[in-house]
């Protein structure tokens, strides 16, 4: 019934959208990308399906460039026009994977403005669904966010729409407090922006609270802001909400009056395919031709209404239709649709309106208010919460820091066992060929003697052996239990630091948490792929087709969502036909590190076009060659045999410890294949890895 602020720009005209379509053809990339983005903005003012179109080209391109931001504003941008098309359920969905890649990046890079959209836009696709304590639980994560910065104009935007939740919720003087409160700072941050449609809610709100003159006194003030070329929204809410204030009035002569509006509004809204009002209209154009005692055209008007309803998922306007209908059928005495009816009324109602959502509704509103109660409070403990975060800050580092020493130090150790372990079975073996070349010069009556202490010693070298395997598997299993225990805590930080940065205000304490942050998220990488390791030692190596090609994609796939460089340029050169039995996901490990590994340490200079070339070919017939090549900015004075070391790390880009070309070894001689670094010709870097055709498992 009433309306919820988007923050959409107008369209231009349209020989301005003819001139978009004229220059697209001649674009690429971002480009082309902000030429669609801004072609489907154009449609919203004329075509909702065109503006989809356009959106979805947009959305297309955004992901095959591996543009997260440009990601975000065009999935926000088809969420909101799923919304205009009545696909409430799909525009929910795709906010929140807009929301989801959106959180993930810092809010100054333009990720910020998206959030308060996409949270904007989701919170009124659930309040037209009914769904008002998660409706409301965004709109205050908005109104909180447009606090902190200061914007009046958008503050009052989201007042509006909390207003129009309570309203839903028939809550009047609650919906009227919020109203006003926007309008105050809608006026003084002097934005006429939608102000029309502002003032229409305050009035429609004023009808309920029987204030009907004055309702129509704010109707009035909308028309006269945006006349003589009022929109077609404006207009049909407007008349709208003339008849529902005439409606109330019911005197002699108002009941005509607002059925002329309510007709005016549903003409207005079928032009427009708005199928919302022309829901609304129909119900109480029912209303009204139940008064004139009118049924069989009421019927007809209830009817429609609650075709639009039900297929739109509009479920208040359907819980308003089911209970016109039951009393419909009451007046007309058909008591048996009336009871159904009035099942439907209640059963709808009781699932949408229940105890459990005035709850949460409290609950929300109440957590609302005590943030700004805390908010004083803590601003006048500034100095002491400061200091404590910072002392929770260097004693979480300083944890993490022991952490870290006593993994390696328990590594080392390991390692020393393993050493002396190896040192031993070789002291064994030299002493034990010594004595083989003693028995051979020996009389052949001490044969038997001498045989005895022969296998007497292989049962020592047997238990070396055997004490060997042991600590190997001590070691697997250390590593493995460490990483998982690590974890845990790893997380409670990671949780800790996002509580903190939303919380504490001080620059330097946010600098150092920020870096705290980072830090704990490289050693959770970290962490995972010491898993793999163990994974890879442990695994049973699996026979199956390898399509090197789809392998390939799906890592590229992965990279860009990460977040690929913009000037990078993928080449792919993979020999089609390449009838090759491996194990799929060691495959996959060797590709996606080497890959991963180019695309990070790729060439940022502004005078050279930087590259990685992927390559997979039959070499010799006896073998599959794959190689990545980059133009990177190299591995300085590395050694070849060192560079595939666990924790070598062979420049500060890294972010993973020196762990993934260790992994990428691991699994290339799991597979029977071996692993090599070189530098081409022309000065490029060459990961290569040859596997054998014929499978040959370690």
């Amino acid at each position: 019934m009433l309306i919820a602020f988007s923050l959409s720009v107008s369209g231009l005209c349209a020989q301005a959208l003819d001139s978009l379509k004229l220059v697209l053809n001649g674009k690429q990339g971002k480009d082309k990308f902000d030429v669609l983005f801004s072609i489907s903005r154009e449609y919203t003012s004329s075509s909702w399906d065109e503006a989809f179109l356009y959106a979805n080209q947009a959305n297309d391109l955004a992901y095959e460039i591996g543009d997260s931001l440009r990601i975000v504003k065009s999935l926000r941008l088809k969420a909101q026009i799923l919304r205009r098309l009545d696909r409430l359920d799909e525009s929910i969905k795709t906010f929140e994977g807009a929301l989801l890649i959106a959180k993930r990046h810092d809010i100054e890079t333009g990720f910020g403005d998206e959030i308060k959209y996409i949270l904007n836009g989701l919170a009124i696709a659930h309040t037209y669904l009914a769904n008002y304590d998660m409706a409301m639980e965004i709109h205050f994560q908005s109104l909180v966010i447009r606090e902190k910065e200061g914007d009046k104009a958008e503050i009052g935007f989201a007042l509006n729409n909390i207003g129009l939740v309570y309203f839903k919720l028939k809550n009047y003087d609650r919906a009227e407090e919020y109203y006003l409160k926007s309008l105050d700072f809608r006026k003084a941050a002097k934005d006429n922006y939608e102000m029309d449609r502002l003032l229409i809610n305050i009035g429609i709100t004023n009808i309920h609270l029987k204030n009907y003159t004055k309702a129509l006194e704010y109707i009035d003030e909308a028309f006269k802001i945006c006349a003589p070329n009022c929109s077609n929204n404006v207009a049909v809410e407007g008349e709208f909400g003339r008849g529902v204030a005439n409606y109330g009035l019911k005197g002699s002569g108002k009941i005509d009056s607002a059925e002329l509006h309510f007709k005016r509004s549903m003409e207005i809204a079928k032009k427009s395919d708005n199928k919302r009002f022309q829901a609304e209209n129909a119900v109480y154009l029912g209303r009204v031709s139940i008064i004139k005692k009118d049924f069989k055209t009421a019927v007809l008007f209830l009817t429609e209404a609650e075709e639009f309803a039900t297929s739109s998922g509009y479920n208040q306007l359907l819980i308003d239709t089911y209970k016109e209908f039951s009393n419909l059928y009451t007046l007309s005495e058909d008591f048996q649709n009336a009871s159904i009816y009035q099942n439907k009324y209640i059963k709808l109602k009781d699932s949408l309106i229940g105890e459990d959502l005035v709850k949460n509704i409290a609950k929300i509103q109440t957590n609302f208010e005590e943030r700004e109660n805390i908010a004083t409070i803590q601003s006048k403990e500034e100095d002491l919460v400061r200091q404590r975060n910072l002392n929770i800050a260097i004693g979480i580092i300083a944890l993490l820091a022991g952490l870290l020493v006593f993994v390696l130090y328990r590594s080392n150790a390991i390692t020393r066992k393993v050493n002396g372990a190896l040192s031993d079975a070789k002291g064994i073996i030299e002493t034990q060929n010594h004595r083989l070349q003693n028995i051979n010069r020996e009389l052949d009556a001490k044969v038997k003697e001498k045989t005895a202490d022969l296998v007497k010693a292989n049962d020592e070298l047997d238990r070396a052996n055997q004490s060997l395997i042991r600590v190997n598997d001590e070691l697997d299993n250390f590593i493995y239990k460490t990483s998982h225990d690590i974890r845990g805590p790893l997380a409670s930080l990671k949780g800790i630091c996002s509580v903190a940065l939303m919380d504490v205000k001080d620059t330097l304490a946010l600098d150092y948490l920020t870096k705290l942050d980072v830090s704990s998220g490289r050693l959770n990488v970290i962490l995972t792929r010491l898993l793999i390791v163990n994974q890879i030692n442990h695994a049973t190596v699996g026979r199956e087709p390898i399509d090197f090609n789809a392998i390939v994609d799906d890592v590229l796939l992965l990279e860009r969502k990460k977040g690929m460089p913009a000037r990078l340029e993928i080449r792919k050169d993979i020999e089609k036909n390449i009838h090759f039995l491996s194990d799929k996901d060691l495959v996959r490990i060797i590709l996606e590190n080497l890959i991963d590994n180019s695309i990070k340490f790729y060439n940022d200079s502004d005078r050279i076009q930087p590259f990685v070339h992927i390559k997979v070919a039959l070499h010799n017939d006896k073998d599959v060659l794959v190689s990545v090549i980059d133009n990177g900015i190299g591995i300085a004075e590395a050694k070849p045999d060192k560079i595939f070391q666990m924790f070598s790390r062979a420049s500060e880009r890294s972010g993973t410890g020196g762990i993934g070309l260790y992994l990428s070894k691991l699994a290339s001689e799991k597979l029977g294949g071996q692993i090599n670094l070189r530098n081409t010709p022309e000065g490029y870097t060459e990961f290569y890895v040859s596997f054998p055709l014929k499978m040959q498992l370690v």
